[in-house]
């Protein structure tokens, strides 16, 4: 269903369109028992008035919100590492915005708080901004049920939602590509760090594993248990899950890790133990952080387009807003990543336990 406009709340009081338009600018002007009924037809409809219904009273407030879903305790060490993300995620809506004359709202909401998700509701019924980019962790994310409830625009970001306007990383060809080039160049004892969400079940995270399964398939190695290692999103959980690796056996020859952040912690564990990167074993990061080719050895890692998937997810959410796409009118793209690769895979090196 298409997000209501003043035409529906007209058929559904029995008045014209341009009645509907007065209450929204000029209430005084109608008469009470008229107003009180397109109002309820509105409540009924749960209609919020657009960027076009605004535009009639030439005020748009040609701005949107940024929402990101956040675990308990934001203050953590996790959360700490959110907020970087956030940053740099922010600069780039930031910028993209700012070339377009909107105004940028940044809102958290806390997913276990009791009146995270209110807080929120309330830029929607009060009509505070236009429309709204959400960055949520799993699909059935309660924000993401309210925006289409409400038929209010949105898009997901970072995640591909079923029924509504998404940008997302191809997270599946992204480890599967990755985890493909070790076993071409010679790795054969491939372990995971999957990565992990407070025990919820994440489809980035699912994503990541099959794109890991699929390429180990193809290169004829086993699928081992013991090397599918859960694993947080710091370097600090990087480098406790490396030493536990290092203590077994039976060492994997290279580590894939969740993101930057955490291979940073593989390469200062193996450092410490001695263990030489690539010779003995190789590392792959994920998100290409500009750290990484600065570390020793350089990181590889695998990098998004993320400036574009800004850009797309902006455009989309306009064209949401400005009723040049119906909500119905899916804008969903999952972009390409690409694996940059540098020191801590050195093609070529044979790798040696």
């Amino acid at each position: 269903m298409g997000q209501m406009t003043i035409k529906d709340v007209a058929r559904r009081a029995g008045v014209s369109f341009q009645t509907v338009s007065l209450v929204l600018n000029h209430p005084e002007k109608v008469a009470r028992t008229t107003r009180e009924t397109i109002e309820a037809a509105m409540r009924d409809l749960e209609f919020v008035p657009s960027l076009a219904a605004r535009s009639l009273r030439k005020k748009p407030s040609r701005s949107i919100a940024c929402v990101f879903a956040v675990g308990a305790r934001p203050d953590d060490a996790a959360g700490l590492m959110q907020e970087t993300d956030e940053g740099l995620l922010l600069q780039a809506f930031a910028t993209v915005t700012d070339q377009h004359g909107y105004t940028l709202i940044h809102r958290r909401w806390c997913r276990d708080a009791p009146d995270g998700l209110s807080r929120i509701t309330g830029l929607v019924s009060e009509a505070r901004v236009d429309g709204m980019v959400v960055f949520a962790e799993c699909r059935d994310d309660p924000l993401i049920a309210m925006l289409q409830a409400k038929r209010f625009p949105f898009v997901v970001f970072g995640l591909d939602a079923p029924g509504a306007h998404f940008a997302a990383r191809a997270e599946r060809d992204a480890v599967y590509e990755a985890v493909r080039y070790l076993a071409r160049t010679g790795s054969r004892s491939i372990c995971f760090l999957k990565g992990a969400q407070d025990g919820r079940r994440s489809p980035t995270v699912a994503e990541r594993f099959r794109g890991y399964r699929d390429a180990l398939a193809e290169a004829g190695l086993p699928l081992r248990d013991d090397l599918v290692v859960p694993c947080g999103w710091t370097s600090e959980d990087g480098y406790r899950a490396t030493l536990s690796l290092l203590d077994r056996p039976d060492r994997p020859d290279a580590i894939v890790a969740a993101d930057d952040r955490v291979a940073f912690g593989v390469l200062k564990a193996l450092h410490d133990r001695g263990v030489h990167v690539p010779g003995a074993i190789r590392v792959v990061g994920f998100d290409n952080c500009v750290q990484s080719a600065f570390t020793i050895p350089s990181l590889t890692s695998i990098e998004g387009p993320t400036l574009e998937m800004v850009r797309f997810a902006f455009a989309t959410l306009v064209e949401v807003i400005e009723g040049t796409r119906t909500p119905d009118d899916l804008a969903q793209k999952l972009f390409p990543t690409r694996l940059v690769v540098r020191e801590s895979t050195e093609a070529g090196t044979r790798p040696q336990l």
